[in-house]
């Protein structure tokens, strides 16, 4: 599947509005399951997950094989992007049994990610389903042990040198991990944790973006 393949299936799947769901955690969870079901017939692998944990709101949303690209060298069209987001991402096995859960995140090394996020698919879609806007996602080789920064336009640093850093993000990733294990997914996933700083609008991102960290590229794409 392409990118233009899963515009066409988002968009015409409940009108590409999910008008069936309001505020019920399960009814999401329940469109959500029926879209990648249909997206997956079509050919679509489930390779990650975003989820999120703000103020008691909780998003779990899958990322699939034709969104992942190369940390190194992508180039990236302007005009399909609407900023990027950095977060941290850990690379975890989803376990059939919940008893494991706990063994597999606490093994789990952190990455750093770059999320390309473009304009919704369909602007009156429901806020809380990221298929309608996530374009693609970059994500390191080599786990993050220390601060690291983010050169796009104007730099931005970031700290991990609060003693529970890691700690919180990982109570996020065992979230995403118990959720997948409710809802049957189980496989070798990523899962990004959340932005770091929220979204970088492409009139700053444009041009050449570095994640650096103790001195080495650990990703690098362009907007062009």
């Amino acid at each position: 599947m392409n990118f233009t393949e899963y515009s066409a299936i988002v968009s015409a799947f409940k009108d590409g509005a999910f008008t069936s769901i309001h505020d019920n955690y399960d009814d999401i969870c329940h469109a959500q399951d029926q879209l990648i079901a249909e997206l997956t017939s079509k050919g679509a692998v489930i390779k990650g997950w975003k989820v999120v944990d703000d103020s008691g709101v909780f998003i779990i949303s899958p990322i699939f094989d034709f969104q992942i690209f190369e940390n190194q060298g992508t180039q990236l069209p302007k005009n399909d992007v609407s900023g990027i987001e950095v977060e941290i991402c850990y690379q975890c096995s989803v376990p059939i049994l919940a008893s494991d859960i706990a063994y597999n995140v606490n093994s789990s090394q952190p990455l750093v990610a770059i999320e390309v996020l473009r304009p919704k698919i369909n602007d009156s879609s429901y806020p809380s389903c990221d298929f309608y806007y996530n374009y693609g996602i970059l994500v390191s080789s080599q786990p993050i042990t220390g601060d690291f920064s983010l050169n796009s336009g104007q730099r931005y640093d970031y700290s991990t040198s609060a003693p529970d850093f890691f700690e919180q993000k990982k109570k996020v990733l065992l979230k995403g991990m118990q959720e997948c294990v409710r809802r049957g997914y189980i496989d070798d996933f990523f899962f990004m944790t959340g932005s770091l700083n929220g979204l970088i609008g492409t009139d700053i991102c444009l041009g050449k973006n570095d994640v650096i960290a103790s001195g080495s590229t650990l990703i690098s794409v362009d907007v062009i």
